[in-house]
């Protein structure tokens, strides 16, 4: 075989390993299982599984674009974070997600923030997911108990909202001391841990950047939306001083429904002491 065929050859199977990696991307569910290490974790929370959830991207009134429950459902967990953007544009498309919402509900507790996709039906999301009973942090906290001892949750509305307000709504639930106690703040867009310096000993959950969408093989995530190029948060657990954050890449793809060697995932996270 020519040098020239044999060039073809490998362009067309590099061709045909992308085309299937993009057309498999987008319904390759991923459920990624990690530990996280806190300092000082207190003892009641050792081993508590979470379920984080974000950016599912809905696009259909009718359908799900990609049915998660089926995994989601084979893992066992102890409590459920959704952290935004449910559909790609309008409410309706939120609609085919009701029946694994209410389940999800049923087997544990769930906490839903808004993303910006939420920003124009807002009002109808927040009461279409309590009505599955699922409950809506807008810029709310809650103490949940958790074998004999106490969780702070945090909830905030999505970070253009909060930029629009001059981030009083995210202050003013963050309160004006530092407090001591480990806490879980739900944020879509994961730069609100910059606002954190202050606190500490708090795990944010956020998602928005779906790991860049678009990745090239061992090269880092070129570009997030809300960050630019080479974000400094793009997808995973990070360590910021006292602080904690997992970043979500996400389930869905936004405007061009692609992504390429970026499955989507779900994370199950599970709480461990990281000593002193």
């Amino acid at each position: 075989m020519g040098k020239i065929k044999k060039t073809a050859v490998a362009l067309g199977g590099i061709g045909l390993f992308s085309a299937a990696n993009v057309a498999l991307s987008m319904n390759w569910l991923k459920i990624s299982k990690k530990n996280v290490e806190i300092k000082n974790l207190p003892p009641h929370l050792e081993g508590l599984r979470i379920l984080h959830i974000s950016d599912i991207h809905n696009n259909s009134h009718k359908y799900l674009s990609l049915d998660i429950w089926k995994k989601v459902f084979k893992n066992d967990f102890d409590i459920a974070f959704i952290t935004g953007d449910l559909t790609q544009a309008y409410f309706d498309h939120a609609l085919p997600l009701r029946k694994g919402l209410r389940e999800l509900a049923r087997r544990v507790p769930v906490f839903f923030v808004d993303g910006n996709h939420e920003r124009f039906h807002f009002k109808q999301m927040k009461e279409f997911l309590e009505s599955c009973g699922i409950i809506v942090l807008d810029d709310k906290k809650i103490v949940l108990e958790v074998d004999g001892g106490n969780l702070e949750i945090l909830g905030t509305r999505d970070y253009y909202y909060q930029k629009y307000n001059h981030f009083k709504p995210f202050m003013k639930l963050m309160g004006d001391e530092v407090r001591c106690g480990f806490r879980i703040l739900l944020s879509h867009q994961p730069q609100i841990i910059d606002r954190l310096s202050y606190f500490q000993d708090i795990l944010v959950l956020s998602g928005h950047t779906h790991g860049g969408q678009v990745r090239l093989p061992f090269l880092p995530i070129a570009y997030a939306p809300g960050q630019g190029f080479f974000p400094k948060y793009s997808c995973g657990l990070y360590k910021e001083k006292h602080n904690y954050l997992h970043v979500s890449p996400g389930i869905g793809a936004s405007r061009i429904p692609i992504r390429f060697f970026n499955r989507p995932e779900i994370a199950i996270l599970t709480l461990t002491d990281g000593g002193n």
